[in-house]
C-alpha cells in the first residue's frame, strides 16, 4: 500500500486503517481502482490526493455499516424521546435531532418513531441525517429494509409503521418525511457549519475507527452544535473520547447520554411537565413493561459488559458456560469482553468455540476476520468474509 494513499486516509479521512484490520485498506484501494478503470497505484494516488469526490468514495467503501433498528435498546429510544417532548413543551420551535453517522438509516428512523410516539404529529420534530457514504444514504432514503433489519429483542414495530413491499418492510411515508438524509464528514473542520444547534446529537460506534486528530475534530464539531442545554449520546465505550471536565452523564451509564457539565442534569425539575403522551397505534402485541435482566443470565452479562463493567460481564459468562459450555451467544459475549479488555488471545478462542458451535454466529463472525487478519490468517478471514456476505444476502433477499 502507498504510504500517500495510507497518509491521505489518515490526514484527509481522518480514519486510522489499523481499526479496519490487516489488509482492509488494501482491497477497498482496488475496489475504487477498480471502478475507475485505473491500473496503477500511482495515478490512483494522485486522483485521491487531488479528487475530494474520490476520497469520500473511498471513505464510504470503508465505512462500518452494520446497524439495525433500535439498536441499544427500545428503553434507549424512548428516554432519548422523553427528553426531547419535555424540551419541545419547553418551546414552540419544533425539536431538531442530529444522527450522526446514519449508516443505511436504521438509527435515524427508529429515532422518528420514538418521537413520533412522544411528540405526536408533523412540525414537533425534524431529524437530520448524515453520513459519507452514497450507497447506505441511497438505501435510506429509499426506507426499504430486509427482515434482518428488525433484531433487537422486544415487540416487532414492523405493524404500525412499516408496510409490506414484496421481500422487504418499507417506512411509512409520514415517518420517513421527517427524516432529512445528506452527505458529510463528521471530522470535516467546517461539519454543517450552516446548521442551527441541535437538541440532541447521537454519534455512536464511530470513535474508534478515527484517528486521535480526527476524535478531536469530531468532538469539537459536535461541541458547537449541540445546543447549550442539550444531550449527545454515545456508547458507554466511547465516553473517554469527550474533552476531560466538558460534558457529565445525564442518566444511567448504560444509555450512554451526556450533557455539558453546569447544565440540568434532570430535565423533569427544570421544565414544566410535558402533556400525556399520544398513545402508541396498537401492535400485534402490547409492550411489556420495562424489565430489568435477571442475575446470571446473558441478557445480565450483556447489560454489564454495555455499562462497561467487563469484569463482572465476564463472570456471569463463565458461569454461564460451565453450566451449559454449548451456548454459541455466551462464548460470543465472552469474546467481545476479552477483546475490550485487550485479551486477544482470549477472544481469539472464544470467538473459534462460538463459530464451531454456530458456524454462522454473526457477531463472532465479525470479530473473528478482523482477530484473523492481525494474526496473518488471510485464507481464513477471506473464507469468513464469504460467509458473512453470503449471510447478509440471504437477508436481503
Amino acid at each position: 500500500m502507498s504510504g500517500a494513499i495510507e497518509r491521505t486516509v489518515r490526514d484527509r479521512l481522518g480514519v486510522d486503517p489499523s481499526t479496519l484490520g490487516t489488509g482492509a485498506l488494501d482491497r477497498a484501494v482496488q475496489v475504487r481502482m477498480t471502478a475507475r478503470g485505473i491500473d496503477e497505484p500511482a495515478l490512483y494516488t494522485a486522483r485521491l490526493l487531488t479528487e475530494p469526490a474520490e476520497r469520500d468514495a473511498l471513505a464510504a467503501v470503508l465505512s462500518v455499516s452494520e446497524t439495525w433498528f433500535f439498536r441499544g435498546g427500545r428503553a434507549l429510544f424512548d428516554r432519548l424521546a422523553g427528553f426531547a417532548a419535555r424540551r419541545a413543551h419547553r418551546s414552540a420551535a419544533g425539536v431538531r435531532v442530529l444522527s450522526a453517522p446514519c449508516s443505511t438509516g436504521e438509527e435515524p428512523y427508529s429515532l422518528a418513531i420514538a418521537l413520533l410516539e412522544q411528540l405526536g404529529g408533523a412540525g414537533a420534530y425534524t431529524v437530520d441525517a448524515i453520513d459519507v457514504s452514497e450507497p447506505n444514504l441511497t438505501r435510506a432514503s429509499a426506507g426499504r429494509y430486509p427482515a434482518g433489519s428488525f433484531r433487537e429483542p422486544g415487540p416487532d414495530v414492523r405493524p404500525p409503521y412499516f408496510r409490506k413491499v414484496g421481500d422487504r418492510w418499507e417506512v411509512l411515508p409520514h415517518i420517513r418525511a421527517a427524516v432529512r438524509f445528506f452527505s458529510a464528514n463528521l471530522t470535516d473542520p467546517v461539519f454543517l457549519a450552516a446548521e442551527r444547534p441541535y437538541d440532541l446529537i447521537l454519534c455512536r460506534n464511530v470513535f474508534i475507527y478515527f484517528t486521535p486528530e480526527a476524535k478531536q475534530r469530531a468532538v469539537a464539531n459536535l461541541d458547537r452544535l449541540l445546543a447549550l442545554d442539550g444531550r449527545l449520546c454515545l456508547t458507554p465505550a466511547e465516553a473517554d473520547r469527550l474533552p476531560p471536565g466538558r460534558f457529565s452523564p445525564d442518566g444511567p451509564p448504560e444509555f450512554g447520554i451526556y450533557r455539558r457539565a453546569g447544565s440540568p442534569s434532570d430535565v423533569h425539575a427544570t421544565l414544566p411537565a410535558a402533556p400525556p403522551a399520544p398513545p402508541r397505534p396498537p401492535s400485534k402485541a402490547p409492550a411489556p413493561p420495562l424489565a430489568v435482566p435477571a442475575p446470571g443470565t446473558l441478557a445480565a452479562a450483556r447489560a454489564l459488559a454495555d455499562a462497561g463493567r467487563l469484569g463482572d460481564a465476564r463472570a456471569v459468562c463463565e458461569a454461564l458456560l460451565r453450566t451449559a459450555p454449548g451456548d454459541a451467544d455466551a462464548l460470543a459475549l465472552l469474546g467481545v469482553v476479552q477483546l475490550a479488555t485487550g485479551n486477544t488471545d482470549a477472544a481469539y478462542d472464544a470467538f473459534g468455540k462460538a463459530l464451531y458451535l454456530d458456524p454462522d454466529h454473526r457477531e463472532a463472525v465479525t470479530h473473528m476476520i478482523t482477530l484473523c487478519e492481525r494474526r496473518g490468517q488471510t485464507a481464513r478471514a477471506d473464507a469468513l468474509r464469504k460467509r458473512l456476505a453470503k449471510r447478509r444476502a440471504g437477508e436481503d433477499q
